[in-house]
């Protein structure tokens, strides 16, 4: 009857007993235990192969995070990858007068669609050619030196990473001794 009403109180208070129990551990009797020497400097070696195998297994798992991120930064590259001829192809066509304003808006509604999955077009006309995002193809005389004055591809980044540069073509000053 009596192991019944403990059960009981288990269910009551599963915490309290878990203390009691505790309690009733730590008030046992000590006994002393004696470390010889070389069983010490034994410990304390396999003290320190421990320590040492969990550095590395945080190191293990700090490089795998990492690697796991980048991953997740550039999944599905190959696919929008696959996408731009189509996008140069919406370019072209919203570069004509005919149907223009249709190639538009399926170009932006595309666009909208695949930023979310981190695809930005690069800017480049009117500004200074950066040779990380912009190829340059030509060059024609102008009044600034690397000004892009024509975009003739346009290129994408994916998540801030560079998937195809902008092909371009900038001025250069033309030479005043002339």
């Amino acid at each position: 009857m009596a192991n019944q009403s403990e059960n009981m109180e288990i269910l009551k208070n599963p915490i309290q007993h878990s203390i009691e129990n505790a309690k009733r551990r730590n008030s046992m009797k000590k006994v002393p235990v004696k470390i010889e020497d070389d069983q010490l400097d034994e410990m304390k070696k396999r003290n320190n192969d421990l320590l040492r195998n969990l550095a590395d297994m945080q190191n293990y798992l700090k490089i795998t995070q990492k690697e796991f991120e980048a991953q997740k930064k550039t999944a599905g590259m190959e696919i929008l990858k696959g996408l731009l001829p189509f996008l140069d192809t919406l370019d072209a066509g919203a570069s004509s007068e005919k149907d223009k304003n249709a190639f538009t808006s399926m170009r932006e509604n595309l666009l909208s669609t695949l930023s979310k999955y981190g695809l930005m077009p690069i800017e480049a006309e009117g500004r200074k050619v950066d040779l990380k995002h912009h190829e340059v193809v030509g060059v024609v005389d102008g009044k600034e030196d690397n000004k892009i004055v024509h975009e003739i591809q346009k290129g994408y980044l994916l998540n801030n990473e560079v998937i195809r540069t902008s092909k371009v073509i900038v001025q250069k000053k033309g030479d005043k001794n002339e």
